[in-house]
């Protein structure tokens, strides 16, 4: 599989393909603060704010296959990972959102993939290449097995914004055995 090249001191924005169909069109991924008592916080698309902390993401390569995604929002504890919603009406009722590390599990993971016109597709580690990040038309996220190529849902574009230069963000820790 060929990784993405992504500068880990840079910022990015991530967008939904601005050719698709969908609602997502000139709005932004945005992972929030982790404003619950365990850690956790919601990821989901607004409308982009090239400033909001919630909308600058760092993708971190973690190893050969997988990054770890963090916004300046949710600080550097705070990763992009999947969660079971018992209220997602999509088969497999998987969402993603932030989670301070001490909380997650190997759905921390994430593959970016290229569909190969120049937008890209997420998977994730504890949900498998057989399930891919959509945007739903009301602008949340979710995990769907719906991955005949390619889906407008699925077609993430990036936009690198200005440099990170803290030290808080040089590293990732993990608190269990990860892939």
């Amino acid at each position: 599989m060929i990784m993405a090249n992504f500068d880990p001191n840079h910022w990015q924005q991530i967008n939904i393909s601005p050719n698709g169909e969908n609602t997502g069109a000139g709005q932004s991924m945005d992972g929030s603060v982790l404003f619950t008592k365990q850690g956790s916080g919601s990821v989901f698309f607004t409308d982009t704010k090239t400033s909001a902390a919630e909308q600058l993401w760092q993708i971190f390569t973690f190893n050969s296959s997988y990054y770890v995604l963090r916004t300046q929002g949710s600080g550097p504890g705070g990763y992009m990972n999947t969660g079971l919603n018992p209220n997602e009406s999509t088969p497999g009722k998987t969402v993603p959102q932030m989670a301070n590390y001490s909380i997650s599990d190997n759905s921390m993971f994430w593959q970016i993939i290229p569909w190969g016109d120049g937008t890209f597709y997420f998977t994730n580690a504890a949900n498998g290449t057989t399930w891919h990040l959509a945007i739903k038309p009301n602008s949340l996220m979710v995990m769907t097995s719906n991955i005949t190529s390619p889906q407008d849902a699925q077609r993430f574009s990036f936009t690198q914004m200005g440099t990170i230069d803290d030290a808080r963000f040089s590293s990732v820790v993990v608190s269990y055995s990860s892939c």
